[in-house]
């Protein structure tokens, strides 16, 4: 089974609050002024390197500039939001993306990998495995009975609707 890869926080990347409660409220102007802000901190020629450590930049000004078209574009920042939602398990909240090729599947017409233990699913462009929901995903989102994940080999999206046993 293929791992999830993992997606640079655009918001983090321009010293802007990534909740996703908080980030929605963003203009255009606090991202402009953050992406400055950050081209300035980063900049090889303004930041002033240490002989201990002689790169003080944690970004490039590549990512600076991705980070600010990305987030200044509804759509785009809207499929990076998402994308931020699905890849950390730490902020999992229901979502109804606005996505083409999102399917809903019932977690029991998913394959089991007792081994790993995961549910996989293969995807419509051809790749086996190419979802893949874990046990502690599930555990998370308990309260919704429902997750989404992203196909590993294409753009599209799978929401798994689930029960809930309750112990006892």
């Amino acid at each position: 089974m293929p791992e999830r890869s993992y997606t640079q926080n655009h918001y983090e990347v321009l010293g802007l609050p990534s909740n996703p409660s908080t980030s929605k409220d963003l203009t255009d102007q606090d991202i402009r002024h953050a992406y400055r802000r950050a081209l300035l901190l980063h900049h090889p020629d303004k930041s002033r390197p240490s002989p201990a450590s002689p790169s003080t930049s944690k970004y490039t000004i590549d990512a600076i500039t991705l980070a600010y078209k990305t987030l200044t574009d509804p759509s785009a920042r809207s499929e990076h939001d998402l994308s931020l939602i699905t890849s950390s398990s730490a902020t999992r909240v229901p979502v109804q993306p606005s996505h083409p090729g999102l399917e809903t599947v019932d977690l029991g017409d998913m394959g089991y990998d007792e081994k790993e233990q995961m549910w996989y699913r293969g995807c419509r462009c051809g790749k086996d495995g190419a979802y893949v929901i874990t046990e502690e995903e599930l555990e998370l989102n308990a309260e919704y009975g429902e997750t989404i994940t992203p196909c590993q080999g294409c753009s599209l999206w799978l929401r798994v609707t689930f029960a809930v046993a309750e112990d006892g």
